[in-house]
């Protein structure tokens, strides 16, 4: 019986810390989202630039599937993809290319920045975390 006893108990430290570090993890979250918004900014990022080239692209509409192709030069060279029409505006549209690969293309859909409620009560659940914390460590 103690054998399992001590097995419980070292599974239900485990538990508890992998949630702890889950909150953590859920906080610094909430830190990024609020301080990028306050700032203004996006709260998703671009592309890396050493791994996708930022271009334009002519686009065309295929009649018969509504999809979007996108013709665009890397390099030099003439590529053809599919894209979402995410970011097509007129005939143009921006795109990320890959490097390594220049037929493997990427659209960036910025998610606009929250709004002042949001962000008070993103802090605010911060806070919340933090003073939990401190009453744990220090109580």
């Amino acid at each position: 019986m103690k054998n399992y006893d001590s097995i419980q108990n070292s599974l239900g430290y485990i538990l508890i810390f992998l949630i702890v570090i889950a909150v953590h993890i859920f906080a610094v979250f909430l830190i990024w989202c609020g301080v990028r918004s306050l700032l203004g900014k996006t709260l998703s990022l671009p592309p890396s630039r050493r791994k996708w080239f930022r271009t334009r692209a002519d686009v065309t509409q295929d009649e018969e599937t509504a999809k979007y192709h996108a013709r665009y030069y890397f390099e030099g060279e003439k590529f053809t993809s599919e894209i979402d029409g995410f970011t097509v505006y007129g005939d143009k549209a921006i795109i990320y290319v890959n490097r390594n690969s220049p037929k493997e293309i990427k659209e960036y859909i910025p998610r606009p920045p929250m709004g002042t409620e949001v962000n008070l009560a993103c802090f605010f659940m911060v806070g919340i975390i933090l003073f939990l914390d401190i009453i744990i460590f220090f109580g």
